[in-house]
């Protein structure tokens, strides 16, 4: 018989000083959930092994644990021959796997998430359209595990004023059920709508594929179509409206002293990128490397907003006539691939184009969208580097790794032309979601975090592809004492390697 060896948190408050770890051997089989092997712990080695579950009770989700450093659900995780079982995190331990929900289930449960109504139906059964269920169906998938909440930047650091993705998914809920008749979006708004980074961590682990964050987005939506939103949000809307750009232009404009019209490959630049000095050179730096590379790239001076930070904070209105004027202008070019080189607007051209545009035209992107990494990656541009003396760490922005699933290019990349410290958790800066302007403290606090994470790692520049992380990350080294750790984008890096 095969065995298998599985190491157990271990942690009794009433007698145990600190928690420790413990590791058990038991007979694997291949179908054996981590369930069962939490069973097998408790049943035939230690009786005192403290963990969650319900099945007989039709309470799924309480068995909800990190395996192997991830969130998930013992009974649907599969077992395998080594694994490390661990309580979730941002919850309080009361023994071993066993974790204290009271106190988030009664924040929770004060915003009034049950079903509220003012007129009772005219005739029973009730008819509701199926247009009417589909997002209120999605949410109502959720079992409350709370995998969400474990990995959640925004309530790790704001547990008290942010209800978190779990509890907006069941007051989305109520909000999307056509039956309800309480105002959600004030209710909402209450729970601190916009202390979420939409950084996708709780889309990633959800066991039943809700995306809590979209979610996040609906509401922010149903709250600016409102037209009760935050002063920092509504000044955005004007912004774009006014300039359709995100920042005010500074000095100069990328965009406008560069004239590169026509081109099979397009150069989407994004609105940090194209006003701020201090990242221009983000843009200068690809347009060198892919020119080395005998890539002839066009920068058409139409191109606007992406309109991916209006639709996070939920302004989606606003976002059609960016899309087509966007299209128009690489269409024009005569571009059939898309470079982008802020993660962002990535998303944005990957996601938020194609449906719009779609919509508006019943036709597909006339272009392929893609990351510059991503494309870069496909081109053999190792005969044109030399490695660099360079000690780096890579951090994943948000909108790159689960935005657009890209994780094993960026390093591809790096690690043939630097020294890659590949020790560099998965962690938000901060920086997304509009958190930096509607509550600027709480961004700092996810940032600290952040950068705490890199003081022991022996670097000397920390490389990233979003402009945001950049600033975010600049702005947190220097609070820290670490100012003499460079920030790069990785398109710099690729350019100090090629020399140009």
């Amino acid at each position: 018989m095969n065995k298998g060896k599985v190491t157990v948190f271990r942690y009794n408050p009433e007698i145990d000083i600190q928690p420790r770890y413990e590791t058990y051997e038991f007979p694997y089989k291949p179908s054996m959930t981590v369930l069962d092997v939490a069973m097998y712990i408790y049943e035939q080695i230690d009786g005192s092994f403290s963990f969650s579950y319900a099945c007989s009770n039709s309470h799924c989700g309480l068995c909800g644990a990190k395996i192997n450093g991830k969130p998930g659900l013992m009974c649907r995780e599969m077992a395998t021959q080594e694994m490390v079982l661990e309580p979730l995190d941002n919850l309080t331990v009361i023994r071993d796997l066993m974790v204290d929900r009271d106190e988030y289930e009664k924040h929770k449960d004060s915003l009034r998430l049950n079903l509220d109504r003012v007129n009772l139906p005219l005739q029973e059964p009730e008819k509701i359209a199926l247009k009417d269920l589909r997002r209120f169906a999605v949410a109502s998938r959720c079992v409350e595990c709370y995998s969400c909440i474990s990995v959640c930047p925004s309530l790790k650091e704001n547990p008290h004023e942010y209800l978190g993705p779990a509890g907006f998914v069941q007051l989305a809920r109520h909000a999307f059920d056509p039956r309800d008749d309480l105002n959600r979006e004030v209710i909402a708004y209450s729970g601190g709508l916009y202390n979420c980074t939409t950084c996708g961590r709780c889309t990633e682990v959800c066991p039943h594929d809700i995306a809590p964050s979209e979610n996040i987005e609906l509401l922010r939506a149903r709250m600016v179509a409102s037209g009760n939103m935050p002063r920092a949000v509504s000044q955005l809307i004007e912004m774009v409206e006014k300039t359709e750009k995100l920042i005010q232009k500074g000095k100069s404009s990328f965009i406008e002293t560069t004239s590169m019209k026509k081109a099979k490959v397009g150069l989407f630049v994004g609105c940090n990128i194209d006003y701020d000095s201090r990242l221009q050179s983000i843009a200068i730096a690809a347009l060198k490397v892919l020119q080395k590379m005998g890539i002839e790239v066009a920068v058409p001076q139409e191109q606007v907003c992406c309109g991916q930070p209006l639709k996070e904070v939920g302004a989606v209105e606003e976002i059609q006539k960016l899309v087509l004027k966007n299209v128009k202008a690489f269409e024009q070019a005569g571009c059939t691939t898309l470079i982008t080189i802020c993660s962002g607007c990535g998303v944005g051209a990957k996601k938020l184009w194609p449906g719009i545009y779609k919509e508006a035209t019943g036709k597909d992107l006339p272009f392929e969208v893609m990351d510059f990494t991503e494309y870069v990656a496909t081109l053999p541009f190792t005969d044109f580097v030399k490695p660099l003396n360079l000690k780096v760490a890579y951090h994943d922005p948000c909108t790159l790794k689960r935005g657009q699933g890209i994780y094993e290019e960026p390093r591809k990349i790096l690690k043939s032309i630097t020294k890659l410290n590949e020790n560099a958790e998965d962690a938000c800066c901060g920086g997304g979601g509009g958190l930096r302007v509607s509550n600027l403290k709480l961004s700092q606090r996810i940032l600290k975090n952040r950068v705490n994470s890199f003081r022991n790692m022996d670097v000397q520049a920390i490389v990233t592809g979003c402009p945001t992380c950049i600033k975010q990350l600049n702005i947190g080294l220097a609070q820290n004492g670490m100012r003499k750790v460079e920030v790069l984008h990785t398109a710099v890096v690729m350019a100090r390697a090629m020399g140009v």
